[in-house]
């Protein structure tokens, strides 16, 4: 990657070449949980999840709405296990439910985006639907190269300078 690459750009790129994102979410008790699940995300900020009551995460997202977030480069593409480029976000979780306007059309996006699969979930009853919204987040596409997101919309990219 050379010096003239824009981070905006490859943070873009990412989030549209990637298909799921990595949730850390925290229980009841306290006790943390990682898991991961396939997203839709849309403009200006708002990433969708469909998930199902049966997993742990969407548990913690019922009774809590703070996740965090995060969007990798697939290992097999990348030069520098060490420094892999990622995005991260701390978000607030808000359920869309099915009487909600937006609910068939994110629906039907993500559908298209992710398949047959998708189209299968749509008809389970214990799967739901979230927005996540980022509230903070963090880019880093190598060593030295890494971003605190500003801005209303998170979409200022500030160069760390420091840890």
């Amino acid at each position: 990657m050379t010096d003239d690459v824009q981070p905006e750009s490859v943070c873009a790129s990412l989030i549209q070449e990637m298909r799921s994102l990595q949730l850390a979410t925290v229980g009841p008790d306290g006790l943390p949980h990682g898991g991961y699940t396939p997203y839709w995300h849309r403009a200006p900020n708002n990433f969708y999840i469909f998930v199902s009551q049966l997993a742990a995460h969407t548990r913690h997202l019922l009774a809590s709405e703070t996740v965090s977030i995060m969007i990798i480069a697939d290992e097999q593409s990348t030069s520098e296990i060490f420094a892999r480029t990622r995005v991260s976000y701390q978000c607030e979780a808000k359920r869309i439910t099915n009487d909600n306007h937006d609910y068939e059309l994110v629906l039907d996006e993500y559908q298209q985006r992710h398949g047959k699969m998708a189209a299968l979930l749509r008809q389970l009853p214990d799967f739901v639907l979230f927005q996540l919204k980022p509230m903070s987040g963090q880019f880093v596409m190598g060593f030295g190269k890494a971003y605190a997101l500003t801005g209303d919309d998170l979409s200022k990219f500030e160069h760390t300078r420091s840890g």
